[in-house]
């Protein structure tokens, strides 16, 4: 054997045992680069109480894993946003006369000569006087011959012809009043924010409701499930997703005149971290993701961030991060002390090494603002260090060659 295979023996050997160990310490390493922490980190760091160290206060967290007994105690998806219930069972107002609108008064008799209709035969066709239109004062008032001033805005057509037929039945034979809206000003809603067509209406007699006036600005831009409908009424907000608006017909509340819809696009998201496929895409990387979706499984997060990169990631450590409520952690039977904020950080852990926990991912459901973070397999790590050995030997070689 000669010196140099002997040579080259050597530097392996001394190079695989200094792999191994530097390998066994991988948990400890800061100089290898990383997307995130070890399946290991996570898994061992986990802490109930609050604890201070050099690095100061650290985030206790709950670490849950996701098994059958637990996605049975699981909630489901974000409970979408709704209106109150005080405003869904509001009754429905009557939609009055107000300001600016314009009346139309015909006024019936029941023979001739009384005050509207000539005693002489054939004067006039007709037992009726048709009041030219008019539109409705800022006082509120219109003017009916030999009734005066007749209070009209904010109340409703039944009741100006009520009031009509007593100011006239001392004068008129049995006068009959019939009075219709010809022009609608008053009573108005306003429709804006992302519709097609932002528009401002004035309610019609029978009354509008959300889905109504949402059409009448020619409906929404985007997907009904990432559109968020606020209505301002009496001083105050409320808001709902559009989607269970339509699904809901208590949802789809009736307007009250004055009322300001605005329709905005809000889509959820979550973030994908970590040894995902969308790595390996020439494309702009973005690791936000929007959900495309009424709502999404942790299966389909991981689909959306490109599954798992066969050759980074670890199937054991498939993390997701969110904040969850108290009462859903004690569901599952996890004590929480107290002094822990509410929601709780709580990191979720599946495993894709078991075949059932694709199903688990699949029934697992997805809430804004989460986070999915795949993890580096130790083999990923250890091919950094060879890397970082190889690139030392050859740096290492070329200067003994440049000095020679």
């Amino acid at each position: 054997m000669s010196t140099s295979v002997l040579t080259n023996g050597l530097r392996f050997a001394r190079l695989c045992g200094l792999t191994v160990s530097m390998t066994a310490s991988l948990g400890a390493c800061s100089f290898i680069s990383s997307s995130g922490p070890t399946r290991h980190m996570v898994t061992s760091s986990s802490q109930v109480l609050l604890h201070n160290d050099e690095h100061g206060r650290r985030v206790a967290y709950a670490l849950v894993y996701v098994n059958a007994d637990t996605q049975a105690q699981m909630s489901s998806y974000d409970p979408p946003p709704l209106f109150d219930a005080d405003l869904t069972a509001a009754p429905e107002k009557p939609i009055l006369v107000g300001v600016g609108d314009v009346l139309s008064v015909t006024v019936f008799e029941s023979g001739a000569g009384g005050l509207f209709i000539p005693g002489e035969a054939g004067a006039r066709a007709g037992n009726f006087v048709q009041i030219p239109s008019q539109q409705i004062e800022e006082a509120g008032t219109i003017q009916v011959p030999y009734a005066g001033a007749v209070q009209a805005a904010g109340r409703t057509v039944e009741a100006i012809q009520a009031e009509i037929n007593s100011r006239l039945s001392a004068r008129a034979l049995e006068p009959q009043a019939v009075v219709s809206v010809t022009e609608r000003h008053a009573n108005q809603v306003s429709v804006l924010g992302d519709v097609l067509l932002a528009t401002r209406f004035s309610m019609d007699a029978s009354g509008e409701r959300v889905l109504g006036a949402i059409a009448r600005a020619e409906g929404p831009k985007f997907p009904s499930f990432e559109m968020l409908v606020t209505v301002q009424h009496a001083g105050h907000s409320e808001t709902a997703l559009l989607s269970e608006i339509a699904k809901d017909p208590k949802q789809n509340i009736a307007l009250s005149p004055g009322d300001v819809v605005y329709v905005s696009h809000e889509p959820r998201y979550f973030l994908g971290i970590g040894a995902t496929g969308q790595t390996n895409t020439l494309a702009q990387l973005n690791r936000r993701f929007p959900f495309g979706d009424y709502n999404i499984t942790l299966a389909d997060g991981l689909a959306l961030a490109g599954g798992l990169e066969d050759d980074r990631a670890e199937p054991k450590g498939i993390f997701l991060y969110r904040r969850e409520t108290r009462a859903n952690l004690q569901k599952i039977g996890l004590t929480v002390p107290d002094g822990i904020p509410d929601p709780v950080p709580t990191v979720y852990v599946v495993n894709f090494l078991d075949p059932g926990g694709f199903f688990l991912a699949s029934s697992f459901w997805m809430r804004n603002h989460d986070t999915i973070y795949v993890s580096n397999a130790p083999i990923a790590d250890i091919t950094k260090v060879l890397n970082l050995l190889q690139n030392a030997s050859i740096s290492a070689t070329n200067g003994r060659a440049a000095s020679q």
